[in-house]
């Protein structure tokens, strides 16, 4: 069936989480592997699997159990333009086409200063990953593709985390 093809490519961004920023690609291609925007499918795949992600962060009871976080949450012009924002960065941070730009608002800058208002807890983040990984399966993304996917959300942690519990044990971080 042609529509499951087309959903077998789609790609949720991560990103997460209320993340948008970062303007250079991580999707380099090796010698002769076409782009990761390319095998998820380009631009309509990566947005309906961010408007699937986004629907599901907004309505995450762990996420939104941070008042920061649900404070965005609430505002119900918010949603419509992050799938916006999120789809964009995702295409760009794939290989595609650059079309990522920070807003008059604000919003958009990188993931560093874009997240600081959150207190967004390790927690918070693998909540995000879980959600986004979750998002993959329901999207049969190929393993290959998600693990690039997850490694790159996962090098944002430092920059958007800004609340430390020593006492949390993140299962997807990997200790050296």
């Amino acid at each position: 069936m042609k529509s499951n093809k087309f959903i077998s490519k789609i790609f949720a961004s991560f990103i997460a989480l209320c993340m948008i920023g970062a303007f250079s690609s991580f999707a380099t291609a090796g010698e002769g592997e076409e782009s990761l925007f390319t095998r998820l499918g380009g631009t309509y795949n990566i947005a309906i699997t961010v408007d699937h992600l986004v629907d599901k962060l907004y309505t995450n009871s762990g996420l939104n159990a941070n008042p920061n976080i649900k404070a965005v949450h609430d505002q119900i012009h918010t949603k419509a333009g992050f799938k916006v924002m999120l789809t964009n960065w995702v295409v760009q941070r794939t290989g595609g086409p650059k079309i990522y730009q920070p807003d008059e608002f604000g919003r958009g800058k990188n993931m560093k200063d874009t997240h600081p208002h959150l207190k967004i807890t390790d927690r918070e983040f693998d909540i995000i990953m879980t959600e986004c990984l979750q998002t993959f399966y329901y999207f049969n993304v190929p393993d290959y593709e998600i693990s690039q996917l997850m490694a790159d959300l996962q090098s944002f942690r430092n920059d958007i985390v800004t609340v430390n519990d020593p006492n949390y044990k993140s299962p997807y971080r990997i200790v050296k």
